[in-house]
């Protein structure tokens, strides 16, 4: 009997293939979630070292435009934070939508791979059957050749 050979054997790469790329894009954008959540923290770190340093001008003389340019760079960083959350919201919305693909994909993977096992299980149990045939035939034969001897 010959070897097991799926028929849908290409539409399963396919589906691999799809699943592979559907994951890739959700890492992508997991990828820049993480980057933009970093990029938030050190924005924050910076928000906080800015005030600490505004705060310690406030004792003795007092600066004015030392505590201006302080404070015109937290409204700059806060004017980045605002951005940085817009576009979080747009990779979350994004990243559920990658992540649904993905899956799908892999639902459709794992169906075609459930009828390969089927397949494959039949198979075995054909070749199976196949090998007690012949094992029987061989036996028959045997038995006849006694007898006729």
């Amino acid at each position: 009997m010959k070897s097991f050979q799926f028929n849908y054997q290409s539409i399963l790469e396919a589906r691999r293939s799809e699943e592979k790329s559907s994951e890739q894009a959700f890492a992508a954008i997991v990828t820049r979630r993480s980057a933009i959540e970093n990029e938030l923290v050190r924005n924050r770190h910076y928000l906080e070292s800015n005030r600490h340093l505004a705060r310690s001008q406030l004792t003795g003389s007092i600066d004015i435009e030392v505590l201006r340019s302080y404070a015109g760079q937290s409204v700059q960083v806060m004017r980045h934070i605002r951005s940085l959350l817009v576009e979080m919201s747009e990779v979350h919305g994004a990243m559920e939508a990658a992540k649904e693909r993905w899956i799908g994909c892999r639902r459709s993977r794992r169906s075609i791979e459930c009828l390969r096992d089927r397949a494959h299980e039949e198979w075995r149990r054909r070749r199976r059957r196949l090998e007690i045939r012949e094992q029987d035939d061989l036996a028959s034969m045997r038995t006849s050749r006694e007898l006729q001897a």
